[in-house]
């Protein structure tokens, strides 16, 4: 055995076939690591609550500035944004961030664009995910 063993010298096509490879190693590893943390995932959505609660809770449970605010604007049905199924995620994320009328804008330190991510998620839930809120969520005060 030669104890200088060659290593072959990848050409220019070897290169590429390897840099293919190892980026759809990356993707596959990036899609494996979010699979587990679904957008509607119980634990997810359950964290989006809780976040929503402590961050935006003040102003947007019932009884809260953004909610009379909302009422008046849009109509009491559509006030509590909780409740609501008419948001999209970038909506959220656009007003959290410039904010709308009497609501201020949310900076990244106030407000890290993970944590925003979880709120709106929490926000923008499906219809079946709905029924899981905790009891006393949909009328109790700030």
């Amino acid at each position: 055995m030669n104890s200088s063993a060659q290593v072959p010298v990848l050409g220019c096509m070897g290169k590429i076939a390897l840099a293919s490879m190892v980026l759809a190693a990356a993707c596959l590893l990036a899609t494996g690591a979010k699979a587990g943390s679904r957008a509607d995932s119980p634990q997810r959505i359950e964290e989006g609550q809780k976040l929503f609660h402590a961050r935006c809770g003040y102003c947007h449970l019932a009884g809260g500035t953004g909610t009379i605010m909302l009422a008046r604007r849009l109509g009491k049905d559509r006030s509590l944004l909780e409740e609501r199924t008419d948001l999209n995620v970038d909506y959220i994320r656009k007003i959290t961030r410039v904010g709308i009328n009497g609501m201020p804008p949310h900076n990244r330190i106030e407000l890290p664009d993970s944590e925003l991510d979880v709120i709106a998620a929490y926000l923008t839930r499906p219809a079946s995910a709905r029924g899981t809120d905790a009891p006393g969520t949909k009328g109790g005060t700030p």
